[in-house]
C-alpha cells in the first residue's frame, strides 16, 4: 500500500509546482451561495446521490471561496486519512484521486477528527501549530476551511477546501455557514448512497428467490404485440389515442370506420380479443410512465383511460403481480 506523505517544507516537490495565480470567488453574497447550493442539488438526478454528486458539491465549495482544491477524508488512523471524494477535473496530472492515502498529522484536518470543529485558516503557515508551510501531495496549502461530515450511516469524515495561495481576507461568519451547508449536504448524499446501496441488495436477494422479476423481464413481458391486419390496426389506433382519447372499443372501432361487432368479429378470427389488445399496450405504457417519466399513479390512471386509480392498480397487479408505487421503487435507480 502506498500512502502519499505529508511534506513538510517551505517549497513544494518539482512535480507541482506552486500555483501564482489569485483565485477570485464567483459566487459571493450569501444569498447568491445559497442559490448556487440549490441549483447543484436540483442539476443532481433524483436519488443519483453517488460520487458524482458529492464531487458536484465539492465543485460548488470551490467556486464559492475560491479555491483550487476540496477533498472529502475518512479517517484511517490518526496519521493517515483515505480520500473519498474530490472535485471534479478534466486534468489527467490532477494529484487527488478517489481511495488515495495521504497523512494529515499535523494539519488543520486533523484538528476537525479530533475536536469535530469547523477550521478556518486564511495562511496556514503563519499559525504556530502549523508553522512550516505543509502540501497535500505536492500541492502548497495555505488557504484552508473544513468541517466535519456527521452522516447517519458511517463514521464522521471531513470535507476541505484549500488553496496554494494564502487568502488576502479574514474568513466571515457567512463564510463558516456556508461549508457547513455544504457539509449537510454531503451528508445526505452518503446517506442516500447508502440507502440507495441497501435497496439495490434486497431487490437483488428478491430477484434471486424470483419472487420479482428483473426490469428487462418485465421490459420484455410489457413489448406491444406482435400482430398483423385488423389486430395491428387496433394497435396504431391505441397508440395514438393513448393519453389523448377514450380507449374504448366503440371509439376504436369507430375510428377504423368499422362497427363494434365487425371488429370483434375480425379480431376473433385471429383468436384475439380486443381487451387482451388493450391491456397490453396499457401495460406496455404504463411501465413508461412509472420508471422514465415518474407520472403520479393518477396520471397515469387517466392516460390509459381507466375509471379510476384502483382500477389502473388492480390491473397493474394482475399484470406483474406488484402494486405501481411498489413497482416504481423497485426499479426507478435501474433506468
Amino acid at each position: 500500500m502506498t500512502i502519499l506523505k505529508l511534506n513538510i517544507s517551505s517549497k513544494a516537490p518539482l512535480d507541482y509546482p506552486r500555483i501564482d495565480v489569485q483565485f477570485k470567488p464567483e459566487v459571493t453574497s450569501f444569498s447568491e451561495r445559497i442559490k448556487h447550493l440549490y441549483k447543484v442539488l436540483a442539476g443532481t438526478p433524483y436519488y443519483s446521490a453517488d460520487r458524482s454528486g458529492i464531487s458536484r458539491l465539492l465543485d460548488a465549495g470551490c467556486q464559492i471561496f475560491g479555491f483550487e482544491h476540496a477533498l472529502l477524508l475518512r479517517r484511517l488512523s490518526q496519521q493517515v486519512a483515505e480520500v473519498v471524494a474530490t472535485s471534479e477535473s478534466d486534468d489527467d496530472e490532477d494529484p487527488f484521486y478517489m481511495g488515495q492515502h495521504i497523512h494529515v498529522e499535523n494539519t488543520p484536518s486533523e484538528q476537525i477528527f479530533s475536536d469535530g470543529a469547523s477550521h478556518h485558516y486564511k495562511n496556514v503557515p503563519s499559525i504556530a501549530a502549523y508553522s512550516a508551510a505543509f502540501s497535500y501531495n505536492g500541492v502548497d496549502v495555505n488557504a484552508y476551511i473544513g468541517t466535519l461530515v456527521s452522516s447517519s450511516s458511517t463514521e464522521p469524515m471531513v470535507v476541505c477546501f484549500f488553496s496554494s495561495t494564502p487568502k488576502e481576507a479574514d474568513f466571515s461568519a457567512e463564510d463558516i455557514e456556508t461549508i457547513e451547508l455544504l457539509a449537510e449536504g454531503v451528508a445526505c448524499m452518503i446517506d442516500l448512497q447508502k440507502a440507495q446501496a441497501q435497496r439495490k441488495l434486497t431487490d437483488q436477494a428478491m430477484f434471486a428467490m424470483g419472487s420479482v422479476k428483473t426490469l428487462d423481464e418485465y421490459l420484455q413481458q410489457a413489448k406491444l404485440p406482435e400482430v398483423y391486419g385488423v389486430p395491428a390496426r387496433v394497435v396504431e389506433v391505441l397508440q395514438r389515442r393513448i393519453g389523448r382519447a377514450q380507449l374504448g372499443i366503440g371509439h376504436v372501432a369507430e375510428e377504423l370506420n368499422l362497427s363494434k361487432r365487425t371488429l370483434q368479429r375480425r379480431l376473433q378470427q385471429q383468436d384475439i380479443s380486443f381487451a387482451e389488445l388493450r391491456d397490453q399496450v396499457r401495460f406496455h405504457y404504463s411501465i413508461d410512465y412509472l420508471i422514465k417519466q415518474h407520472l403520479s399513479i393518477d396520471s397515469i390512471s387517466a392516460s390509459l383511460d381507466f375509471s379510476d386509480r384502483t382500477s389502473f392498480t388492480n390491473a397493474f397487479k394482475r399484470w406483474t403481480g406488484l402494486s405501481p408505487s411498489t413497482f416504481r421503487k423497485l426499479f426507478r435507480d435501474y433506468v
